[in-house]
């Protein structure tokens, strides 16, 4: 059973991304992956979006990489987007552009997805439940009623990601999704999961030349529409 009702408190961290059968190490060398692919974008002849793109991959390849050496799957939905699956805590785990707000902890005050999501993130995170009530809905319903499709019976876990160019950081966080805005945003979380301190970079790293970082990270059936 995954309980995750004390989320967030301090020292908490591995043990609740333990539950999900994520190692906190694995985290980290993905964002530092998503860096490094990113610096390799020429900051002068690249298109804009770019340096996002380059990121986005990264670190979906190196998560795909290093959770497949620990026994879980990977699959790519509607051919477009990558979850991967973790078939012993029935986690599913996608990763995605989030705000400002995304890795820190200020009372209330909720991260957003950056960009807003399609039908099919709406429709997966329409399936969530409360980690509360995965033991309970497990001997009933949870599993009896869902579609059989290759997500039946999981919960979907966003990996929020935002690079901080004045802070010159990457913040980030694991977050169990409860429900998206009208607009598409997911604004709105069961639990989340968050490091200690961010991902740290060196200032020469992290230059692109005035453009957002942000740009362009996320997967390809995310598109902008107007601001929050």
């Amino acid at each position: 059973m995954i309980n995750l009702e004390a989320v967030g408190e301090p020292g908490g961290y591995a043990a609740d991304l333990a539950q999900l059968g994520v190692r906190g190490e694995t985290l980290r060398q993905a964002i530092g992956a998503s860096n490094t692919e990113r610096a390799l974008c020429s900051k002068k002849h690249a298109a804009p979006i770019a340096p996002g793109i380059y990121a986005y991959n990264g670190l979906v390849t190196s998560l795909s990489a290093q959770l497949g050496d620990e026994g879980w799957d990977r699959v790519n939905l509607a051919g477009v987007l990558p979850i991967m699956l973790n078939p012993s805590t029935r986690v599913a785990l996608g990763v995605t552009s989030g705000n400002y707000l995304t890795g820190l902890r200020k009372g209330r005050l909720q991260p957003s997805s950056r960009y807003p999501k399609g039908e099919l993130t709406r429709k997966l995170v329409g399936r969530n439940v409360s980690p509360s009530q995965i033991e309970f809905l497990a001997r009933s319903a949870f599993m009896a009623d869902e579609p059989k499709d290759e997500l039946a019976g999981y919960n979907l876990w966003l990996v929020l990601v935002y690079f901080d160019q004045d802070k010159k950081e990457i913040r980030y966080e694991v977050s169990l999704p409860e429900r998206l805005s009208a607009k598409g945003y997911v604004k709105d979380w069961y639990a989340r999961i968050t490091p200690p301190e961010p991902y740290s970079v060196a200032a020469d790293d992290f230059e692109i030349d005035g453009d957002d970082p942000n740009d362009g990270f996320g997967p390809p059936d995310v598109v902008a529409v107007e601001p929050l």
